[in-house]
């Protein structure tokens, strides 16, 4: 047979075929070396499983696959596969998804597939036009890729379209619209600003009203660090925290990063998003950012948000699932 589980001794050779079809420009994500192929693909995780098969053809590894799956999930995550390019269209990808399909349907809680950002496993890519500038998650599957065709004829369904944002933060300032905007805001009382521990309150009530606990998560677990936490930038009322951003972090690679926006829904109406999310791009710009990525679903509202602040779509990906019957 010619597909099998990937043994250690397949790993630089499946290494080098990511990286030769990287350099190729095949697709987005990033180059590995060996020590972050395995940490990524293959280190155990306590409640996650991961899952490589290859395909070999005259002693040559020409395909691959990764998935995984949370214990007690119900969900198999499909993060990649790839078939050296003189190798396509022989049937090698059908196969190893089918492969990978075989595996996940041995587990009796999983009950689909999915390509999706809810993957636990990341893979970061590289924004196109751009020689270093990355984004830590691929939001599903690339539309503008020959997979997504692919994947469509292995009978996987969209769920949801994502669009990814970029800007350069070089010269960032608001704008007329958003100081006046600003002014408005002031004249109710309402604030964006630094969370001050000893000033502010109502994070609890904000994250129950905004039901993301990802976002909780992220902003809480940081500003319990007291001193060492990263900046978060808030909207208030009197005291009262009605919207948040952050927390402010400017990556390695001069990324600005944020876990994510929101504003009470008691407040959205006051036009406070705008406004906070201008602060946001300068704060990081301030902070030695020197560029932005963040995506969105295709149909989110906030989108306008993003563009007015001179945001432009680089990548469209798909959501795709397939369930078993």
């Amino acid at each position: 047979m010619n597909i099998y589980k990937m043994q250690e001794s397949d790993f630089q050779e499946v290494l080098n075929l990511w990286n030769e079809e990287r350099h190729n420009n095949r697709f987005l994500h990033k180059k590995f070396n060996k020590e972050a192929f395995i940490n990524k693909f293959v280190s155990d995780e306590s409640s996650l499983t991961k899952i490589n098969y290859v395909y070999k053809e005259n002693e040559k590894i020409v395909g691959f696959i990764n998935g995984c799956y949370k214990n007690e999930g119900d969900t198999g995550y499909i993060t990649f596969v790839l078939v050296k390019e003189e190798y396509l269209r022989r049937g090698i990808g059908s196969e190893l998804v089918n492969k990978l399909e075989e595996r996940f349907k041995s587990v009796e809680s999983i009950k689909k597939m999915e390509i999706t950002f809810f993957n636990p496993i990341n893979l970061e890519w590289i924004v196109p036009g751009t020689a270093d500038q990355d984004h830590p998650n691929a939001p599903g599957l690339d539309l503008s890729s020959p997979s997504y065709i692919f994947f469509k004829n292995m009978r996987f369904k969209d769920v949801v379209n994502q669009n990814s944002y970029y800007r350069l933060l070089d010269g960032f300032e608001y704008s007329s619209d958003i100081a006046e905007r600003e002014k408005a805001l002031h004249e109710k009382d309402i604030h964006i600003t630094y969370y001050d521990k000893s000033k502010h309150y109502g994070f609890e009530e904000l994250f129950r009203d905004l039901d993301n606990p990802l976002w909780e998560e992220a902003v809480m677990s940081n500003v319990e660090k007291g001193d060492s936490a990263n900046p978060v930038l808030i909207v208030e009322h009197k005291g009262k925290i009605c919207g948040f951003t952050g927390p402010l972090t400017v990556q390695e690679s001069k990324r600005g990063y944020f876990a994510g926006i929101g504003i009470h829904s008691e407040y959205r109406k006051h036009g406070a998003g705008k406004v906070l999310f201008s602060a946001l791009c300068k704060g990081l710009k301030d902070a030695g950012a020197e560029y932005m990525t963040l995506f969105t679903g295709d149909n989110n509202p906030a989108r306008n948000i993003y563009e007015s602040a001179g945001f432009k779509i680089v990548r469209s990906w798909a959501i795709m699932r397939k369930e078993f019957k």
